[in-house]
């Protein structure tokens, strides 16, 4: 479990790595960021979750009808 300040430094790399996004992004896409993060760093540790992880549960996001979150192709 992340103590607060670990938190804070992996909310804010999320953020500075994807400020742009989510400044549009819905309440749907956020709270699936979310899960997807607090997966990567249950299993991973939040210093081994990378950048590149990060934009890769955005992503994911991505296809994600705004309303009820069911995948869009």
């Amino acid at each position: 479990m992340l103590d607060k300040t670990q938190s804070e430094n992996f909310l804010n790399r999320v953020r500075l790595e994807l400020q742009e996004e989510l400044t549009s992004s819905t309440q749907v896409q956020r709270k699936v960021l979310l899960s997807t993060l607090g997966d990567l760093v249950e299993e991973l540790g939040a210093d081994q979750v990378t950048n590149e992880m990060i934009k890769g549960a955005w992503d994911v996001t991505t296809h994600l009808h705004p309303v009820d979150g069911t995948l869009r192709y």
